[in-house]
């Protein structure tokens, strides 16, 4: 949007968060912009600070999948006997067997590489989380500032109607003196007065939570209930951005399906891998010295061993099946989001020209035939030619028009920019991204 490149607002704006400075509000009295609100929610919304540490345990996790298996070594002494006693000399001279034995686990059928694989291809999705967190959130933060905007429109349009029933309240006190006005006129006026500053009262009470609800979105404290929004409308001839027949599968929420499909593919091979048993060899060095007090000494001696488990009970099926489940509900997860991506471009799209076409007809016609109908209400009570309630009449007319008008300018900004949201897509290379190799109208087993 126009907003988001242009210049923030000069004097009185509050300054962009520092990259890292602490999480806070903008200072008391100082207005904020959309860029700002933005800005300040790429470091303290909550969730994309969530789906960040998720990609941090992700690198940490592929670290932990190529690491193999330690070697481990037993040391220990047998064959004492008490009553003979180990005998004289040194340590290495004491008549006990003394064992040094080390094994290794060795594993077989590429586990490692396909345990490290399937890491890899997890920590790809979560980097494409956190795109599409970024841009769920930034979305929301957008929403939320225009709802704001609006509630803060709609105090104003009626604080100034409440400022013209004042005077004209005032004006009818000194023309019901004067006898040219009623005691029931006046008193109509009162009412409809009371009623549009009870109206005003339940906006400003609208407009405070929803700068509650923006800060909450941006993730600084505080309800931003000394802050002004600097309005940031987009042009009704802002061009509608073209669609790329592509870009549902570009999209961060979409790539980050098909990454954790190609993630579950590579578990469920490691898995199938796991019906092939390792294999633990050992060496072992054993020392039992001759002496006077045992001559059956064997001095020193080696030897090998190779341990296999006997898949007597099991061969790990269960885990092969639950692996395989795991695919196809990531093959289903994969299929749902890229519908629903493509349904909500197409949606949105709509959304938007009907919001366009709604405040155009609010700005051209609506509007000015309200404020022309008023005027002339205005002008002709003021002359006597009507009565007071053809003039209450056109002022509530007018009062609801430049409400809905309010309203329909924030559903154009708010579907302007859910329809920007919806045609983001992926930053990572499409070489990067792991590809599933499977269609979206793969068959389940």
């Amino acid at each position: 949007m126009a907003g988001l490149t242009a210049p923030l607002a000069a004097q009185g704006a509050s300054q962009p968060l520092p990259p890292d400075g602490p999480c806070m509000p903008p200072p008391p009295k100082a207005s904020l912009t959309l860029a700002q609100a933005r800005q300040d929610a790429l470091r303290c919304n909550r969730d994309i600070i969530a789906a960040r540490r998720g990609e941090e345990a992700s690198q940490a996790d592929i670290q932990i999948a190529s690491q193999r298996p330690n070697p481990v070594l037993s040391v220990g002494v047998q064959n004492i006997n008490p009553h003979a006693g180990v005998g004289s000399g040194n340590l290495r001279s004491k008549t006990v067997d003394s064992t040094f034995r080390i094994d290794q686990l060795v594993e077989t059928a590429n586990k490692g590489n396909l345990r490290k694989d399937a890491a890899q291809k997890a920590s790809v999705a979560a980097g494409e989380a956190v795109q599409a967190v970024v841009a769920q959130q930034t979305g929301a933060v957008e929403q939320a500032f225009y709802d704001a905007v609006v509630s803060q429109d709609r105090v104003q349009v009626l604080t100034e109607t409440v400022s013209l029933y004042t005077r004209t309240q005032q004006a009818n006190e000194t023309r019901l003196k004067a006898g040219d006005v009623s005691r029931a006129d006046v008193t109509k006026l009162q009412l409809d007065n009371l009623r549009a500053q009870n109206d005003m009262r339940q906006a400003m009470a609208d407009h405070m939570r929803d700068k509650a609800q923006l800060a909450q979105a941006m993730g600084v404290p505080g309800t931003l209930a000394d802050n002004r929004l600097v309005p940031d409308w987009p042009s009704l001839d802002e061009p509608t951005p073209p669609v790329d027949p592509d870009i549902a599968q570009r999209r961060p929420d979409v790539t980050a399906a098909e990454a954790r499909l190609a993630a579950a593919a590579s578990v469920r091979d490691l898995a199938r891998a796991g019906r092939v048993p390792d294999v633990t060899v050992g060496a072992q060095y054993e020392h039992y010295p001759i002496s006077e007090a045992n001559t059956n000494g064997s001095g020193n001696s080696y030897g090998v061993f190779v341990s296999i488990p006997l898949f007597v009970r099991h061969s790990n099926g269960g885990e092969a099946r639950r692996a395989e489940v795991d695919y196809y509900a990531a093959l289903d997860d994969r299929n749902r989001v890229l519908l629903e991506a493509q349904n909500e471009v197409e949606r949105l799209r709509n959304q938007l020209e009907a919001a366009r076409l709604s405040l155009r007809q609010m700005r051209e016609s609506v509007v000015p035939a309200a404020e022309s109908v008023a005027g002339s209400a205005e002008f002709a009570y003021t002359k006597g030619a009507t009565g007071v309630l053809d003039l209450l009449d056109a002022r509530r007319a007018l009062r609801q028009t430049r409400l809905d008008a309010t309203n329909a300018q924030g559903d154009y900004a708010k579907a302007l920019s859910a329809y920007r949201t919806a045609l983001q897509s992926s930053t990572t290379p499409v070489s990067s991204i792991p590809n599933s190799q499977v269609r979206t109208d793969a068959p389940r087993p």
